[in-house]
């Protein structure tokens, strides 16, 4: 079988199926989209695929997440019920969040636009993957190195917190600091860091501010976590989020002459003492022989 085409069968098929449940004739659907009602037959008869543009527009109307769409038709190609079990894990609960007061304190976001962030972090980052897997790729994670992915992810959600503040933040330029300019003096620049599994986050030089940190693994098709670094998956989990106030002098620097790679670590006690925001402990990357997550506040 053909996996990227029966990928695409499976979506537009899903569509249709969609677009009937909802009582949905070609004309109407034609008014919600945008798309002629001739092209929307030609994409349910097969004879032609939807542009990456036009599927959105489809899975607006329908009021479904394309990403959502695209997990179903890709657990159709490949004959299993993943689809079932990843998108139970993507519900992030809110029963994994804490501190509140915390996060509010420090940068006036409330919890729903925090889970909001990352929703909309793996919708985006579904979505791409969905795409490579119909084109025969390799999924994002297995594309690039894993420090532009950290560095990916944390462009998505600073993106998704700018959306959800309601204007209290506006995104700075790319590579710049910090990520995120408040639009109130009551609350100050915030900086965004993003680490892999146990890694401490880190950056090229040691700026004090107001950081929010996340750190994520990288699951199976089910959203189940194998521990270890050879047995990575590839869909991206955030299992821990941080808040806090980070001084100059709560860095560790590494400045090796002639080392291109000059880094500042803020300190482990300090990381440990940031007010833990949201922590997911089914995905505790730390071994059975590790110490006791030393995080936990």
């Amino acid at each position: 079988m053909n996996y990227p085409n029966a990928i695409l069968k499976a979506l537009l098929e899903i569509l249709r199926s969609e677009r009937e449940r909802k009582g949905l004739n070609y004309e109407d659907f034609s008014a919600a989209t945008g798309l002629h009602r001739t092209t929307l037959g030609l994409y349910e008869r097969g004879e032609r695929g939807p542009t990456v543009e036009a599927a959105l527009n489809m899975a607006r109307a329908l009021g479904i997440p394309l990403s959502e769409l695209l997990r179903k038709a890709e657990s159709q190609a490949s004959g299993n019920t993943i689809s079932e079990q990843f998108a139970k894990r993507r519900e992030i609960p809110t029963s994994n969040f804490r501190n509140a007061e915390k996060l509010r304190s420090f940068t006036g976001f409330a919890v729903d636009a925090l889970r909001s962030a990352i929703s909309d972090c793996y919708q985006t980052i579904d979505t791409i993957d969905a795409q490579l897997a119909i084109h025969g790729a390799e999924p994002l994670s297995k594309l690039v190195e894993l420090a532009n992915l950290s560095s990916m992810i944390g462009n998505l959600l600073g993106a998704g917190l700018a959306d959800s503040s309601n204007g209290l933040y506006v995104r700075n330029r790319s590579h710049a600091y910090p990520d995120l300019i408040p639009q109130s003096a009551e609350y100050s620049d915030l900086e965004i860091k993003v680490a892999l599994e146990k890694n401490k986050p880190k950056g090229h030089l040691p700026k004090p501010g107001t950081y929010i940190t996340f750190r994520y693994v990288l699951c199976d098709n089910k959203g189940v976590l194998t521990k270890g670094k050879n047995s990575r998956g590839h869909r991206v989990f955030i299992w821990e989020v941080k808040v806090g106030k980070v001084t100059k002098e709560d860095f560790d620097i590494s400045n090796t002459a002639g080392d291109s790679g000059k880094t500042a670590i803020i300190k482990t006690s300090i990381f440990n003492a940031m007010p833990l925001i949201y922590f997911d402990k089914d995905l505790l990357p730390y071994s059975s022989k590790s110490d006791q997550y030393p995080c936990f506040n």
